[in-house]
């Protein structure tokens, strides 16, 4: 991988200054009620997506589309990980622009006012609403390491749901409201895993490896869309899918892949048929470096909701079918959004992938996402290896 490419990895939670390992430090139980802040020492490194540790500056770009709404201004700081509650009206999201710690944030989506609902000396991020909007999951490493915490919608509230040495982040809630998935490192081995627990029993299942999980709100299918490497260690991310039967793991499908990119933060269109995503190209692809793209949940149908010299990240799916996200393209990080009939499709995209040789350069190839070769699809546990309760 090439040197320019682990700087701007590492710049997808570094725009929100998030992901830290503080320590491995648990707590006595995994599901308490806790004090609103407990101080951390000193500011952490961040994370990127692919769960390297680093510090790393802002890539400043401008490029601005007709279409494209600025949500958020912020002076100062950085703003990211946006999510839409299911009316379209509110936005949440995690910003700095009032501590060097991010913080979580309220604001109506066709307002400027926010509403600050944490305030830590310690990191709070990936803010997500339940179904029925009441509630608000997110992560914080208040206690030493990320953990995953549910709140009210003024942040009262606080439930502490996982805790231990583990690095717990990326709550996503199920249709019904009664579960949560997340991604959690696990300290022995390094590499990401993808849990659920049940917010009545505190149940919790390890489903399989990967990134960033994503809930589908179809409640005929219960599936969750998520990245995962092509081989451990690899920072060529590809979008795939589980389905949960009775909570295990079935179905395992390969969405989307590229020769060229990273593909990451997969979210869901609110009727479930579709997914929104994001791309990190390797040195030499200027366009389409870091951009939205948006495919049929089937691996077919590949549009381009993005493009140019400007950082587009982290985006969400909205009721409004406007797609939510990140981008630097006014100078800072802020929440913008675009309608999703914007997208353009990628006609060019699978005959670029199937003709690059195995040792195509970003600049070889034109664009860098693919539908998954005939989709293919395993049945069986989603990855190899002993999966037992944590």
């Amino acid at each position: 991988m090439t040197a320019e490419l682990k700087t701007i990895v590492r710049l997808v939670l570094s725009a929100a200054a998030f992901l830290t390992v503080v320590g491995l430090t648990g707590c006595a139980s995994d599901r308490t009620n806790v004090p609103a802040t407990q101080p951390v020492a000193t500011l952490p490194p961040v994370v990127d997506p692919f769960g390297q540790i680093g510090n790393q500056p802002a890539i400043v770009a401008n490029s601005n589309g007709a279409n494209f709404q600025q949500q958020t201004f912020a002076a100062v700081g950085r703003d990211s990980d946006v999510c839409v509650d299911p009316t379209g009206k509110w936005l949440v999201f995690a910003s700095t622009r009032n501590s060097v710690h991010a913080n979580i944030y309220l604001q109506r989506v066709d307002g400027n006012s926010v509403v600050q609902l944490t305030d830590d000396a310690a990191d709070d991020a990936f803010p997500t609403f339940s179904p029925d909007g009441k509630t608000i999951a997110f992560s914080s490493s208040r206690n030493g390491s990320w953990s995953v915490y549910t709140m009210d919608l003024d942040g009262r509230n606080l439930v502490q749901l996982t805790s231990g040495p583990a690095q717990d982040v990326h709550p996503s809630f199920s249709p019904d409201g009664r579960m949560v998935a997340y991604s959690s490192q696990n300290p022995r081995s390094g590499q990401w895993e993808l849990w659920t627990i049940s917010l009545d029993t505190n149940q919790k299942r390890m489903i399989g490896y990967g990134l960033f999980p994503s809930w589908s709100p179809d409640r005929q299918i219960n599936r969750i869309a998520f990245q995962r490497p092509r081989m451990r260690d690899s920072h060529l991310f590809e979008l795939w899918t589980v389905e949960l039967l009775n909570g295990e793991a079935r179905r395992l499908t390969q969405v989307a892949v590229s020769p060229v990119s990273a593909i990451i933060s997969p979210t869901w269109s609110p009727d479930g048929k579709k997914l929104a995503f994001a791309t990190i190209a390797q040195s030499g692809a200027v366009v389409g470096s870091r951009d939205i793209w948006l495919v049929d949940a089937d691996g077919s149908g590949v549009r381009r909701l993005t493009q140019g010299g400007a950082s587009n990240l982290q985006p969400y799916w909205a009721v409004d079918n406007r797609i939510y996200f990140v981008s630097n393209r006014n100078g800072s990080d802020a929440i913008w959004s675009v309608d999703a009939g914007e997208a353009q499709t990628a006609t060019a995209v699978g005959a670029a992938a199937a003709n690059a040789p195995a040792t195509a350069s970003a600049a070889n190839v034109p664009m860098q996402v693919a539908p998954a070769a005939a989709n293919p699809v395993r049945v069986g546990s989603a990855d190899t290896g002993t999966i037992n309760p944590k």
